[in-house]
Order: structure tokens, then C-alpha cells, then sequence
């Protein structure tokens, strides 16, 4: 049964459906960006090694302010946070906007402008985990995050063919002017939801590098958390880093160019997109043995890739690698939500971003060496085999098996409470 039934009702939820509607808009004009920055780049330098330094200081502050971000999203308000990072990047990406317009542009004010954007992503992702957890009951948590996803997925489809046109037409500087107006509508429904939310729960007790300290070592105590952030990490860096890498390369040379890797790549979206509406239905009693079989459904992507298969073939296989993202991402974070106390969620999170972060850059840099050095095939062989070892590696693991969610059904009421007191 499809799950809009509960989708209307968690928009029925007044503060959910205020931070989804400028979530919606956010990650629509988040989704415009790489492609338009890409392009404006390679226009005003013609360099490879210019685009890679943009890309690197609008992720190199992810990776560093991370844990900090986490820190202050369990210490001051999320909602404010959010809110002022919101206006931090609408002021970043709508100045690059202007330069670009203006033919003001130059590669280092692109690189510095996101820097700074980056930074507020380091500060906006973790406060939002908590934020979201605080809005809606925690048994409509799968839901929430499901319903953000396919969100996320949407947007990404809509956004790379509006990017697309709009960089060929009219320049890539309205693409990231787009960019920064959701940034705005983002912060008007941030800045409509009560001041007084979630901030009674935040840990205010220690100093900043303490409450990062009290964040590690709530994930170093939670033996499944380091399991699952280890998983993705390595995920990341062996498996999907060096098919997003290389998957262009085997398209131009074997599959047609462009034009085929492009299908491959709307599949995946929409592969993604499904997932968001399965995941509604997904709510296993073990959810990290269940994000772990999942993660099976990676290893014919990268495979087909690798023995130059049939285009529809390889599309399909995409189509299947976009769910199960869905479905793993929706797996992590309910479960981080459900399963960590409230005040230390945003730097649990956090510390699990930061894995994914640091694994993604560096298994880009490793594919093109590794390539060269073993060939494109062999890596992408060594990803397929990666995908069975981890997983197999993690329901190995008790750790695994030992985090058990309980079903909302299973859960006692409050007259089964009051039974059982009487019954005392």
C-alpha cells in the first residue's frame, strides 16, 4: 500500500509542513548549483585544476567545521542556527549570482564565496537532524525523512534540466541566483516556526570543545553507530565515488557518450525517487542488518559498468542503486533520530556526516590514479567486490544485530502503564 495516507497526515503537522515546503524550495536550488558553478568555472578559466579547487573549498569546510557544526546545533537553538546559516548562504550564493552577471567574476571570489557557503552547510546539516526530530512524533520519523527524500530526488530531477537550459541560454549566474532565493524561502518558513522549539533539551553544560568530546563519545558507546558509519564511509570511498568518477569515462568510450550516461544518471534519480516511497514502508526491527542487505542491491551498478554492458541493462542496475540509497539514507537517519537521546543528536550526526564526507573526496581522488595504474574495469570490479565484503563484514557484526527497534504496536500505552502500576 502506498504511504500518501501518511504523507498528508505529517502535513497536516503545521511545523513540519512549514520546514518541508522550504526544505522543498532549498534543496530544488541546492540541486541547480554544481552543473551552473561547473560550467562558470570552466568558462572564465578553461581549467580543470581551477573547477577542482572550487569544488574543494565548498567541501573542505563541511569536513572540517563538521563536528563543530554538531556541537553548536545541540547547544543554541537549532531553528536559529538554521535560520542564520540560511541567510549566510542566500548572501554567498547571491553575490556569486551578481558577479557572474556582471562579468564581475573571478575564480578566487567564486572559491571564497563557496567556502563560505560550505561552512553553513557544516553548521545547517547537523541542526536540521535534531530539528526534524523535533517536529514530528518519532513514530512518523521514516515517514518525515522519506517524504523529505523523495524531495531531495524530485528536485534533483526537476534541477538538472532547468540547470541545464538555463546555463546554456541565459548563463550559469541565474542558475545560482535561483539557488540563492531558496536560500530566502528557506530561512521565511525557518523563521515562522516558534522561537521556544527544541531549545529546552539543548546541552548548555560544557564548553564548545567538551560538547564535541560528549559527541564522539556518543557514537564511540554506540557500537552499531560505528558499524554503520564505518560501512558508508568505506561505501563511499571504494564503491561510489569511483563509479561517479568512472562512469563517465566508460560511457564516452564504450556506451555511446553523453547521451547514454545521462539516461543511466535520470534512472538513478528515479531509482531514488521510488525509494522515497518504499522507505515509508521500510521500518525493520533491525535496521542496520536491514540498511546492510540493501546495500546488495550496489554491486550490479558498478559491475555492468565495468563489462561495458547493455546500456538499458546498466540503466536498470542504476535504477536499483538509486533505491536502495534511498532506502539506506531513510534507514540511517530514523534510526539515528530513534535511537540517540535528543540532546546529542545533531553532533551524532555530525560525527556520521563526517565519515561520509571524508570518504567521498578521497575515494574521487584515488579512482583517476587507481584507474591509470590498474584500469577502469579492475577498479570498478574491486568496487562490485567491496559492496558484497562491507555488507557481509556488517551483519557479521553483534553489534548489528543487537539494535532492535521496536514497532510502534508493540510499544505499551498509557493505559497498559496504568495496568501495570495497578498490577504492582
Amino acid at each position: 500500500m502506498l504511504p500518501f495516507a501518511s504523507f498528508r497526515s505529517l502535513l497536516g503537522i503545521r511545523d513540519f509542513r512549514r520546514y518541508y515546503l522550504g526544505q522543498t524550495m532549498s534543496v530544488f536550488g541546492d540541486s541547480l548549483t554544481p552543473l551552473a558553478i561547473a560550467f562558470a568555472v570552466l568558462e572564465l578559466t578553461g581549467s580543470p585544476g581551477a573547477l577542482g579547487l572550487v569544488v574543494l573549498s565548498s567541501r573542505l569546510p563541511m569536513i572540517l567545521l563538521s563536528l563543530l557544526g554538531g556541537a553548536v546545533g545541540d547547544r543554541v537553538s537549532r531553528r536559529q542556527v538554521m535560520l542564520i546559516t540560511d541567510c549566510v548562504r542566500f548572501l554567498s550564493q547571491g553575490v556569486t549570482a551578481a558577479l557572474l552577471l556582471t562579468g564581475h567574476a573571478s575564480i578566487w571570489a567564486i572559491a571564497v564565496l563557496q567556502l563560505v557557503a560550505g561552512a553553513g552547510s557544516a553548521f545547517f546539516n547537523p541542526a536540521a537532524q535534531g530539528l526534524v526530530a523535533s517536529l514530528v512524533p518519532k513514530d512518523k520519523l521514516t515517514e518525515a525523512n522519506s517524504l523529505l527524500g523523495i524531495s531531495r530526488s524530485t528536485g534533483q530531477i526537476l534541477a538538472l534540466g532547468l540547470s541545464g537550459a538555463l546555463v546554456a541560454t541565459a548563463g550559469s549566474g541565474w542558475s545560482i541566483l535561483i539557488d540563492a532565493f531558496t536560500f530566502a524561502v528557506s530561512a521565511y518558513f525557518l523563521f515562522r516556526l516558534p522561537r521556544t522549539l527544541a531549545a529546552e533539551r539543548l546541552e548548555r553544560r560544557k564548553g564548545l570543545l567538551g560538547s564535541v568530546g560528549q559527541g564522539l563519545a556518543a557514537v564511540r558507546t554506540r557500537g552499531w553507530l560505528c558499524v554503520w558509519i564505518l560501512h558508508v564511509s568505506l561505501a563511499n570511498m571504494i564503491v561510489i565515488s569511483p563509479t561517479v568518477v568512472l562512469g563517465p569515462f566508460i560511457a564516452d568510450k564504450f556506451l555511446g557518450g553523453a547521451p547514454s550516461w545521462s539516461a543511466i544518471g535520470i534512472c538513478y534519480a528515479i531509482g531514488g525517487l521510488a525509494g522515497g516511497i518504499v522507505s515509508a514502508r521500510v521500518k525493520p526491527r533491525r535496521p542496520l542488518v536491514a540498511a546492510a542487505l540493501w546495500f546488495f542491491a550496489m554491486a550490479p551498478f558498478p559491475a555492468l559498468l565495468a563489462l561495458h554492458g547493455w546500456v538499458p541493462l546498466i540503466a536498470a542496475a542504476g535504477l536499483a542503486a538509486g533505491l536502495q540509497q534511498s532506502v539506506y539514507a531513510v534507514l540511517q537517519t530514523t534510526t539515528l533520530q530513534q535511537n540517540v537521546p535528543g540532546e546529542l543528536i545533531a553532533r551524532a550526526s555530525s560525527v556520521s556526516m563526517l565519515g561520509s564526507l571524508i570518504g567521498a573526496p578521497v575515494g574521487m581522488a584515488l579512482a583517476g590514479p587507481a584507474a591509470v595504474q590498474f584500469g577502469a574495469r579492475s577498479v570498478l570490479v574491486f568496487a562490485t567486490v567491496t559492496v558484497v565484503v562491507i555488507s557481509t563484514a556488517a551483519l557479521l557484526i553483534p553489534a548489528a544485530w543487537r539494535l532492535v527497534v521496536s514497532r510502534p504496536e508493540e510499544q505499551p500505552t498509557s493505559e497498559d502503564a496504568a495496568e501495570a502500576k495497578v498490577e504492582a
